[in-house]
């Protein structure tokens, strides 16, 4: 019988050490499950603009979206705005002075446009779709999961470039920030997010980020969840992000909230009055030619000449 004893716990003890063994995931296959790139080499750009673009002088960002074009054919998506035809006539002016000849315009004005083979027939050919700015909830609920959305999906995942600025911006993310107040602290209860388009997982942004003093919404934002990284964009600044990173283009800064490692936040008491409490957050702020690995969740400044 003590024999038996001894065997027994031998193999308590092995099989103790066989459970120790088995490694638990490393930190950047996780995040690479998040992230379009792991799904093939050919997913295109995305360049996500904080708003209010330089539209007189340089127009260094507009210009980034040109590059990415060249001699093909581009799509401005007025879906957001109240105001499609001006806006649509603004950039229309504004991308045919910087050389792209090719232009269309796409305007969704109700969920139906979505499905309707005339509004399909615009994205036929086009290698780049631009998203202006208005309200990004228009975007989402009148093409979300329609075959607008699909299309424009084939384009990204064939090596095309999905640009946004401002409500646009917030729309190409997983996670969308709809409405918040930025200038005073958060309460539990004030923060609304509603699912994005998807075209960079594993995020969420918001746009004309120190102008409205906007720090105080993301985080409660990367709190409610954290395994979103929340990513900030100034004014007339753009991330352009292609497959695993992305690099800092334009003339402000890109504040990065990053909560993985957040030990404490009361967002889940009941008292929905509170101001929001969070603790261990990491805040990174990307100038102009830095980058941002978003396997490692790291940044890091590129060689300057």
């Amino acid at each position: 019988m003590a024999t038996r004893g001894k065997s027994g716990a031998g193999t308590r003890r092995s099989g103790t050490k066989r459970r120790a063994a088995v490694a638990a995931p490393k930190f950047e296959d996780i995040q690479r499950q998040m992230l379009p790139a792991s799904r093939g080499s050919s997913t295109g750009s995305l360049i996500v603009i904080g708003g209010r673009e330089d539209k007189n002088g340089d127009k260094h960002i507009l210009r980034e979206v040109c590059a990415h074009v060249g001699g093909s054919k581009l799509v401005i998506a007025t879906i957001a705005t109240a105001h499609p035809d001006e806006v649509w006539e603004e950039y229309r002016q504004l991308f045919r002075g910087l050389g792209v000849t090719s232009l269309a315009h796409l305007h969704i004005e109700s969920r139906g446009d979505a499905f309707s083979a005339d509004k399909l027939s615009t994205l036929v050919g086009a290698k780049a779709v631009f998203f202006t700015g208005g309200d990004q909830l228009r975007i989402t609920s009148r093409i979300g999961g329609a075959p607008v959305c699909d299309s424009i999906r084939t384009i990204f995942q064939n090596g095309g470039v999905i640009a946004g600025t401002s409500a646009g911006a917030s729309a190409v993310s997983e996670t969308m920030l709809v409405s918040a107040p930025g200038e005073v602290s958060h309460t539990v209860d004030s923060l609304q997010m509603a699912p994005g388009l998807g075209f960079l997982r594993g995020v969420i942004i918001d746009q004309h980020f120190a102008e409205r003093g906007r720090l105080g919404r993301l985080v409660g934002a990367v709190a409610q969840n954290p395994r979103l990284l929340g990513i900030g964009i100034d004014e007339d600044t753009a991330i352009v992000a292609t497959s695993q990173e992305f690099r800092v283009i334009g003339c402000g800064a890109v504040y990065i909230v990053d909560g993985m490692r957040e030990s404490y936040t009361n967002l889940s008491e009941e008292d929905q009055e509170k101001i929001v409490s969070v603790f261990d957050l990491r805040l990174h702020i990307l100038g102009p030619g830095d980058r941002f690995d978003l396997i490692t969740r790291r940044p890091f400044s590129a060689p300057r000449s």
